[in-house]
């Protein structure tokens, strides 16, 4: 893992290391090398989190995102079966790849549907100051 820039910290079941800014969890069990990245929900856009988790869900092959038991916390999980070392090395650099490509797509949907929703936010508050102006007779500046 430290030829390829990664420093991990040992624990009793996992490893820890960095992925950009968020904290990776490598675990292995049974034959399954499982990589998982761990983050919190914004609560004042806890919807569209959710949608945007379910959008880069559908985009991706071998990423999953999974709400925590908490509800405030996400988990992005990237599985596969590895049963030796070879394979391990070369299974790892695919699995922090997919899950940096899913972190990418979730914050650009994220974008996307804050963007939309500041639109249609915007929108509505038009039509009612144009409905406001009408109302009272006053015509519209546009």
């Amino acid at each position: 893992m430290m030829e390829d820039g990664y420093y991990p910290t040992y624990e009793k079941r996992h490893i820890l290391f960095e992925i950009g800014d968020n904290t990776a969890v490598l675990e292995y069990e049974e034959g399954i090398l499982a990589v998982r990245i761990f983050f919190s929900i914004d609560e004042e856009a806890y919807d569209l989190f959710l949608e945007a988790s379910n959008a880069t869900m559908m985009d991706t092959f071998m990423v999953k995102p999974a709400i925590l038991d908490d509800m405030k916390n996400i988990m992005f999980s990237c599985e596969i079966p590895c049963d030796t070392a070879k394979e391990f090395r070369k299974f790892l650099p695919r699995c922090i790849e997919r899950l940096t490509e899913a972190l990418m797509m979730h914050k650009a949907e994220m974008k996307r549907l804050l963007i939309a929703e500041n639109v249609s936010s915007a929108t509505i508050s038009a039509a009612e100051d144009t409905y406001m102006m009408s109302s009272k007779g006053i015509k519209p500046l546009s």
